[in-house]
């Protein structure tokens, strides 16, 4: 199911029900638009509603670090246990899994395990699963599973709710038409927009 990320009932779903709906969750979009900030809200929910629950954040680069250190040292599955004890699991930017076959293949087994197991998985990239280039086939179909959700550049209302909101938490005064003037010219990164 691929549908544009409105409003945050995919995110409260998923914390609600981890493991069992939306699974995996599957976020795509530019750069700047708050894809790891959207996953990092999802698992601080997760942790303070079901405090029991272990939810482990990776970028993908780290995964890659941790499994190649693994393979050197002759110590993968004792890698591969610490995931046993996770209920969510989330990776960022796994469009850098590309060319990386033996960490794919691996990773592969632990997608697996935790689809096996209903554990939840939350994934970001900088584009749609049938679009991620040099991934295995068998990967991006299991990233295009649950729900796979199109992160987009905020409008104009709500780039204008973001300046507000950010003006207030620092306890400055701008005058309107300027927040208006950065709204209109900066749209597609709300990083560059803050």
């Amino acid at each position: 199911m691929l549908i544009r990320f409105v409003g945050n009932k995919p995110a409260k779903t998923v914390t609600a029900n981890s493991g069992q709906a939306y699974n995996p969750l599957f976020l795509y979009g530019t750069v700047g638009l708050g894809k790891t900030h959207l996953m990092q809200a999802i698992g601080n929910d997760i942790m303070s509603k079901y405090p029991e629950k272990v939810v482990v954040y990776l970028p993908v680069t780290k995964l890659i670090d941790e499994i190649v250190t693994a393979i050197k040292g002759n110590k993968l599955s004792n890698m591969l246990k610490k995931f046993d004890d996770v209920d969510v699991l989330m990776i960022d930017d796994v469009q850098f899994l590309a060319d990386k076959d033996k960490t794919q293949e691996i990773f592969h087994n632990i997608f697996n395990d935790f689809q096996l197991k209903n554990k939840q998985i939350i994934l970001s990239s900088d584009r749609p699963p049938k679009e991620l280039v040099h991934i295995e086939p068998r990967l991006k179909s299991r990233f295009a599973l649950g729900l796979v959700a199109d992160i987009k550049s905020p409008d104009f209302e709500t780039r204008i709710a973001i300046l507000q909101s950010k003006v207030m938490s620092k306890g400055e005064d701008l005058d309107f038409h300027l927040l208006e003037i950065l709204a209109k010219y900066i749209k597609d990164n709300v990083r560059e927009l803050e």
